[in-house]
């Protein structure tokens, strides 16, 4: 299974640099949105590229730390069940392990076969949990980049600012100035905007 956190970094990393490249480079047909100025992306000098610590992001946003959970509690009660289940087949086999040398060989026969049914349906339904699983945290991550990729573009709309990079450990970016940090500012205002959500 995905490692939830480093895989939405990934997708924050990619997908800001892509949402201005698109908010650059393509008519904007939504309606004008006039943005809470506090919350705006201040222009420092000539650079107009700021970045944004995903790591830093994904630890602060509500948003982000309430999907968190609910997805680990989707695991742990994925876990439990396969486990029970498990359990269950495992005390069948015992039983029949400690009871088949007074079957008959047609009696044998007919349990080893259920045993391997029911075992084979327990594989069947763990990798349908599995691959659902996967698939509630692809659309998360969807749904996460949609929500900061539309706040990015939201606050930025008229700004002078050319480009948000999302930096993390092991990113391409070696050296950012710490001046050029809008980390805290984003959460601050994606938090906002997820509270009036709620």
């Amino acid at each position: 299974m995905k490692n939830y956190s480093i895989i939405s970094s990934v997708i924050f990393a990619l997908a800001i640099g892509y949402l201005y490249y698109l908010h650059f480079h393509q008519a904007n047909t939504q309606a004008t949105f006039q943005p809470d100025k506090s919350v705006l992306i201040p222009a420092v000098g000539d650079g107009k590229i700021y970045f944004v610590n995903t790591d830093t992001l994904l630890e602060h946003y509500e948003y982000f730390k309430k999907q968190k959970t609910e997805f680990e509690n989707k695991q742990e009660r994925v876990r439990a069940e396969l486990k029970s289940e498990g359990d269950r087949l495992q005390s069948e086999v015992e039983s029949y392990q400690q009871k088949g040398a007074g079957m008959s060989e047609i009696q044998r026969q007919q349990m080893e076969e259920q045993l391997m049914a029911k075992q084979q349906k327990l594989m069947q339904k763990k990798e349908s949990l599995m691959a659902q699983l996967d698939s509630d945290q692809d659309k998360s991550s969807e749904e996460l980049f949609s929500r900061v990729a539309a706040y990015m573009k939201k606050v930025n709309q008229g700004s002078a600012v050319h480009y948000v990079l999302g930096r993390q450990r092991g990113s391409g970016i070696l050296y950012a100035n710490d001046s050029l940090d809008i980390t805290f500012k984003v959460i601050q205002g994606l938090n906002a905007d997820y509270a009036k959500d709620k």
